[in-house]
């Protein structure tokens, strides 16, 4: 809890998958964002791209083992547009430094010895894959802007995202950045907009013509010159206006969210239950109309209680519901463990579109005197311990694995979380469990004796 990830050896990251001689793609990265120190498996439009961590040595990266029906061109395509998405929910650029290919996946050796932001691992629970051209361009050239350390270039990037999404003309354009002026929130932005409309200045004009026009031509005036640092510092001070104006074009214009939108919203808490129960179904639960009386038995599938980014918990797997009760707009779903020694309880409220759960009240567990009852206690406990550290609940489907709902990480309120007693807890039913299984052996082997 609160450790800094540490930068990994090359040799550590190509195991398993990532060790098979193949048809290897790689894009050889330079980063923008917070990037992870370990390697992560990701389908993305139907295809395994591997996120290749910052090392010791090497680069961060891309990689794609190719089927042998995939051209390389196609492989280096998918790779730029998962990039594209990446950095649209890390809110940073990437740039591609190099495409490789070769039998394995080594991407190309670092240099630099500084200037890295590093996490464990990125959070790809959502990731956009427009089916639009239009939204795959505007998210193309987003990701080259905030890649960029160039204010003109990155400037012109991203007024061609409101070019791709708006269409029309410089006039229309202006008139649209005018109408969306009271949308941007970026402080940095608000402070520049506020001294440009003190100067009288129509912004969306003033973007246009001074930003964009000036950047892309050098015919007629205004012109931006690039050895003037009066230029540059402008067009940096105006850089977050710009930014903030392509952010929004591509959600209101082209319909691809942004992740605090997706929080915002966090329809990815009853997703997966929606999908069980039908979205006409769910929306009448969420109006209070008792599901019953049209759907008199509904089938649910045992369940899998996990946390993202911590060890699995053997026995909190494949709880069987036993009842599934409504009271208003939630629905209370109770399940429980094969031997009967453990319970989970949670509460779908459709209205609020949240799954309700609390690790004080909707747990219970007993103690039949086995050794497996023992090492569920050890599981049921970790998971206590782990969910207290800010720990992401995550349910799913134990029949097909597939996701059934996502919360964000539990933040304490009103308590500390007790390092020592928690792994006491945890250390105490490991004992419990070592003696029990200790004097079942030393019984079967005596019973084996006479």
């Amino acid at each position: 809890m609160g450790l800094i990830p540490e930068i990994p050896d090359w040799k550590d990251v190509i195991t398993g998958e990532l060790a098979v001689t193949g048809k290897w793609i790689i894009a050889s990265l330079n980063p923008r964002m917070s990037w992870p120190v370990t390697a992560q498996k990701v389908r993305y439009r139907g295809t395994d791209l591997w996120v290749l961590p910052l090392t010791k040595d090497r680069n961060p990266g891309i990689a794609l083992n190719c089927p042998p029906s995939m051209q390389r061109e196609d492989a280096e395509r998918v790779i730029m547009q998962f990039l594209s998405a990446l950095s649209w929910i890390e809110n940073g650029g990437v740039l591609v430094e190099h495409f490789t290919g070769g039998p394995h996946p080594n991407p190309t050796g670092r240099h630099q010895n500084f200037g890295f932001s590093i996490q464990e691992d990125f959070d790809l629970s959502y990731l956009p894959e427009p089916p639009d051209e239009k939204a795959q361009l505007a998210l193309a050239l987003m990701r080259e802007g905030r890649g960029l350390n160039h204010p003109a270039y990155a400037f012109l990037s991203f007024y061609r995202v409101l070019e791709v999404a708006l269409g029309g003309t410089g006039k229309t354009r202006s008139k649209w950045i005018t109408a969306q002026i009271d949308q941007i929130h970026d402080p940095h932005a608000k402070e520049v907009m506020a001294k440009l409309t003190t100067q009288g200045i129509d912004i969306g004009q003033h973007l246009y013509e001074s930003g964009r026009c000036a950047i892309a031509h050098a015919s007629s005036k205004p012109i931006i010159n690039p050895d003037d640092p009066a230029e540059a510092r402008r067009l940096s001070a105006e850089l977050p206006i710009m930014r903030a104006l392509a952010v929004l074009a591509i959600e209101a214009e082209l319909g691809v969210e942004t992740m605090s939108t997706v929080w915002g919203k966090h329809l990815y808490e009853l997703d997966g239950f929606k999908a069980i129960l039908g979205r006409e179904m769910a929306a009448s639960i969420a109006r209070g109309e008792p599901m019953h009386d049209t759907h008199p038995t509904i089938e649910f599938p045992p369940i899998s209680i996990e946390l993202r980014k911590r060890a699995p918990y053997k026995f909190l797997t494949n709880l069987q519901p036993i009842s599934l009760t409504q009271v208003g707009a939630v629905v209370v779903l109770v399940t429980r463990s094969a031997n009967g020694c453990f319970g989970f309880r949670c509460h779908l409220d459709f209205a609020q579109e949240r799954l309700h759960f609390d690790f004080q009240h909707d747990l219970w567990q007993k103690d039949d005197g086995t050794a497996e009852c023992a090492e569920l206690h050890v599981d049921v406990n970790r998971f206590i311990y782990d969910y207290l550290c800010n720990g992401q609940l995550r349910l799913l489907n134990s029949t097909t694995n597939g996701l059934l709902s996502r919360k964000d990480a539990f933040l304490p309120v009103n308590c500390m979380v007790n390092d020592d007693v928690c792994r006491a807890e945890i250390d105490r039913w490991v004992t419990i469990a070592r003696e029990r299984r200790e004097r079942t052996k030393a019984a079967d082997a005596e019973n084996v004796g006479t």
